[in-house]
């Protein structure tokens, strides 16, 4: 995760003073995300996950320990949150007027290339991550939607890419049906969010971007995140994947028909975050172009119309 947060020892030891977990042995910045500053923790206790929430509120991140623990009663594999001292009332303590809470650390491994058999565990996890009664106060809509894309459209820079986006937002609001089902979703699942031990789904990781929304956005974002290879996507993958979820959640026909639609959806909306993240609200020079990879990704989804 960018480490937009740095900690030296002496603040991560006030923190801890939050929590009951001894003292500290040793901690190292984690590296993977773009939104969160998290930091592996080793105390008398065991290991930890710290992080620092860079881009959320309070409430935000209220919200997201609410979700933490709701996935816990329904013993979905995610990283399970550890809770402050008795007499704090909130789930999560405050640094420099940001939000930090922390979890449990888990042994595992992230892996860039997942096979088909890691692929349709991950669609089995979604399936029955969407069957779970979504978290109350959970957003109705997702954090970089259709209705954000006005705030690149809007913006005074001149650049390439809002053409290509406002082109995209006309092609989706010609071609999405905004009846179909929507749910608890994740929203982020790339590879860099799942842990595996071996070739066994261990956890899904970061629910920053939970919220109730459509189905196959989460499904299309995980085929932006999961199942893409050197010429895009990889069609085999993205069956692999939805094979997996249709043993716990089939599809109905409308969903089918409308899943090529989405997935345009997912990877415009991942081209749209990055592009407003390091063009707009943080620029990087170095980052600027990041969004591209996406960008052809859904056009590559207009043209070649994947269907399951």
């Amino acid at each position: 995760m960018a480490e937009y947060t740095r900690l030296s020892k002496d603040d991560l030891e006030k923190l801890l003073k939050h929590y009951d977990l001894g003292r500290l042995e040793n901690a190292c910045p984690l590296t993977g995300g773009q939104a969160n500053s998290s930091f592996k923790l080793t105390t008398e206790k065991g290991q930890f996950t710290l992080s620092v929430c860079d881009e959320k509120t309070s409430e935000e991140i209220g919200t997201l320990t609410r979700v933490l623990a709701c996935l816990e009663a329904h013993d979905f594999p995610a990283t399970r949150l550890y809770p402050p001292r008795a007499g704090i009332k909130t789930a999560f303590v405050e640094f420099r007027g940001k939000p930090v809470y922390v979890k449990e650390f888990l042994d595992g491994k992230v892996c860039s290339e997942l096979t088909p058999f890691m692929l349709q565990q991950v669609g089995e996890a979604m399936a029955g991550l969407h069957k779970i009664p979504a978290p109350r106060d959970l957003a109705q809509a997702f954090p970089y939607g259709l209705k954000q894309f006005d705030q690149v459209l809007g913006s005074g820079i001149s650049h390439p890419f809002k053409p290509w986006l406002k082109d995209k937002k006309d092609l989706l609001e010609s071609s999405l049906d905004l009846t179909m089902a929507r749910g608890f979703i994740h929203g982020d699942i790339f590879w860099d969010n799942l842990l595996f031990d071996g070739e066994n789904l261990a956890a899904v990781l970061d629910f920053e971007e939970a919220c109730q929304y459509f189905l196959l956005y989460d499904l299309g974002m995980a085929c932006v995140g999961c199942c893409t290879g050197a010429n895009g996507f990889d069609p085999n993958k993205i069956r692999a994947l939805i094979t997996g979820y249709q043993t716990r959640r089939p599809l109905s026909d409308a969903e089918k028909k409308q899943f090529a639609a989405f997935l345009v959806y997912a990877a415009t909306g991942a081209a749209f975050w990055r592009f407003r993240q390091y063009n707009l609200r943080y620029p990087d020079p170095d980052k600027a172009d990041n969004y591209r990879e996406l960008a052809l990704l859904a056009d590559q989804a207009v043209t070649e119309n994947f269907l399951v």
